[in-house]
């Protein structure tokens, strides 16, 4: 059997065409019953009934099972079944070429004509199974000009000669189509397991490349975390001016190198479609406020014109990705700004007519030839390859925002003049949402807190970070280099918060967690704040982290002023006071 053959498939569908072969019995009864006056046709259409009933019972297993493979007796049984129900239904041939005339004749040929047909399409893959129906067919095809010449006294040999040949030559043709379907089907059958197999090693080579930038993510954080943090605490120590900028340099450069690695992450999650949307209220306003103000000072540097507005019927509350929609918006602000010399940079927010949420940003740079503007979507590709030597950059940007916008159900256009600038359009079919609640600012107080603080990092180097950045806010710090010693420090004295790294040997930071609430409920011990250390802060993480009983997280690299943020907000349920100082904000 061919790869492709499918008893099931096969069951089915004479399931389905039992009504037409009925009905086309029927029609061939009338005919027969005209032509002849012979009573045998009533005959003829019982024993049809009863051979297509007993077909429909002995192939009820196969319609039942999709995955049916008949054993040897099963397979016997069901191709002597086939033969029978060819040799029935082509059994009214001979009585309408023997009492038909001349109309019965081309009516008797017609009948296993067609039926040879019929089989040929539904069983070419199954050598047996088109045996089994083609063989009585070809015989009554070619056996019914011999029997005029046996039966008949005055029949015309020669006449009847010729259209055994002709019917010979018609089955010989038949048997070269088959044939050769047969060879095009088993060619296809190659080429799709062929097809399979390299999209399953394709799938392998994605999943082994996403689990190695994953790794790598991990790897890169941890010293660029070392780089970032120690740039934080060097800055709040009394630095002569030029140290001072060197070091406002390594600080750039660091983060430069954060939104590199993301982007690369981005796209490998979006390839291994494991990019999740973390939907919730987004204030459109607050948006393009935000972004007025982050790239102001870039556009005044340029003596750039900037314009970021957002259209009143935008006001309230949206169901979206921040994060995401405010990538998608700083990328093209940030792509605006950077080729444009001179001139504007303008981005509108507003509602088309089909009440779509639009980002249209506009500048009046180089432009872009229309050729090449597909090309700006592709990943790695800018418009020319001067624009990379002079502007720097991955490529990576718009690529990134035209796969969150499709995956956000959009998408994103762009419209060029070489000389006059460009305009790219996102359109982000947005859902009102609910307000959501009003938090007040983060505090930021002139005095330090006095608290403990309980740290659980297996890093060495992202341990003198976090000893460093606390220890300049006044905070006192216990080390631990997995989650059992935390577990055991924490039982051994008092600790105002934890700070707990997710992953850890001995035991991981979900673990611990887990353990000390265990304890806690034990015990009835006062619960501690446990704010989470960690490079995957997807939203599905974060339901993993609150269920363990965290109470906050903070993404790695560690930015000191987001990590003091969730500490005053781990703490906001047991002291009323912050944990930092002025400086903490910097």
């Amino acid at each position: 059997m061919s790869p492709s053959f499918s008893y099931h498939r096969l069951a089915s569908t004479r399931a389905r065409e039992l009504p037409m072969r009925v009905g086309l019995a029927l029609i061939i009864g009338a005919g027969t019953l005209y032509l002849t006056q012979s009573p045998w046709t009533f005959a003829w259409l019982a024993a049809v009934a009863a051979t297509q009933l007993l077909d429909l019972r002995l192939t009820a297993p196969m319609r039942r099972d999709p995955d049916f493979v008949p054993d040897r007796a099963q397979e016997r049984v069901y191709l002597a079944s086939v033969t029978l129900n060819v040799l029935v239904y082509s059994a009214i041939t001979p009585l309408c070429w023997l009492k038909g005339g001349l109309e019965g004749h081309l009516y008797a040929l017609l009948v296993p004509a067609a039926g040879l047909i019929n089989v040929a399409l539904q069983a070419q893959s199954a050598p047996k199974m088109l045996w089994a129906g083609c063989t009585p067919h070809a015989l009554y095809l070619v056996s019914l000009p011999v029997l005029s010449i046996l039966v008949e006294q005055d029949a015309d040999v020669a006449g009847m000669a010729f259209v055994a040949v002709g019917a010979s030559l018609y089955l010989a043709h038949l048997f070269i189509a088959v044939l050769r379907n047969r060879q095009a089907a088993v060619a296809l059958d190659e080429a799709l397991g062929e097809a399979q197999a390299a999209r399953a090693r394709a799938q392998e080579a994605s999943a082994a490349k996403s689990e190695f930038l994953a790794t790598m993510s991990h790897e890169i954080r941890t010293p660029l975390n070392g780089v970032l943090g120690m740039a934080q605490a060097m800055a709040h120590d009394p630095l002569p001016r030029r140290q001072r900028e060197r070091l406002e340099v390594i600080r750039q450069s660091g983060e430069v190198l954060l939104v590199l690695l993301n982007d690369l992450l981005d796209i490998s999650k979006i390839e291994a479609a494991k990019l999740e949307l973390d939907l919730a209220p987004l204030d459109l306003h607050d948006l393009a406020a935000q972004a007025q103000e982050a790239f102001a000072p870039l556009a005044a540097s340029k003596d750039l014109e900037l314009s970021v507005r957002a259209a009143p019927e935008l006001a309230g509350a949206w169901r979206a990705d921040a994060t995401r929609v405010r990538q998608i918006l700083y990328n093209l602000l940030a792509n605006a700004v950077k080729f444009t010399e001179r001139g504007a940079v303008a981005a509108d927010l507003f509602l088309d007519a089909a009440g779509q949420v639009v980002l249209r940003v506009r500048d009046t740079g180089p432009g872009v030839a229309p050729e090449r503007l597909d090309a700006l979507f592709e990943r790695f590709v800018q418009a020319e390859a001067s624009t990379t030597r002079r502007y720097g950059g991955s490529g990576l940007g718009l690529a990134i925002s035209r796969d969150l916008a499709r995956l956000m159900g959009g998408d994103i256009a762009a419209q060029s003049t070489p000389g006059a600038g460009s305009t790219f359009t996102v359109i982000l079919p947005l859902d009102r949402a609910d307000a959501p609640e009003v938090v007040g600012p983060a505090a930021a107080p002139a005095e330090v807190a006095a608290i403990r603080v309980l740290v659980a990092e297996d890093n060495e180097t992202n341990q003198l970070v976090l000893k460093t950045l606390l220890g300049q806010l006044g905070v006192e710090v216990e080390m631990t280099a997995d989650g059992h010693e935390a577990v055991e420090a924490w039982r051994q004295g008092p600790f105002d918060l934890i700070l707990m790294d997710v992953q850890m040997p001995v035991m991981d930071g979900l673990a611990a967690t887990r353990r000390i609430r265990e304890i806690e409920a034990q015990t009835g011990r006062a619960r501690t704040p446990i704010v989470a250390l960690t490079a995957n802060a997807m939203s599905h993480h974060l339901v993993e982290y609150a269920q363990a009983g965290m109470d906050g997280v903070t993404a790695k690299p560690i930015e000191l002023s987001r990590l003091v943020e969730q500490m005053n907000v781990a703490l906001s349920g047991r002291r009323s006071g912050p944990v930092t100082g002025a400086t903490a904000a910097a």
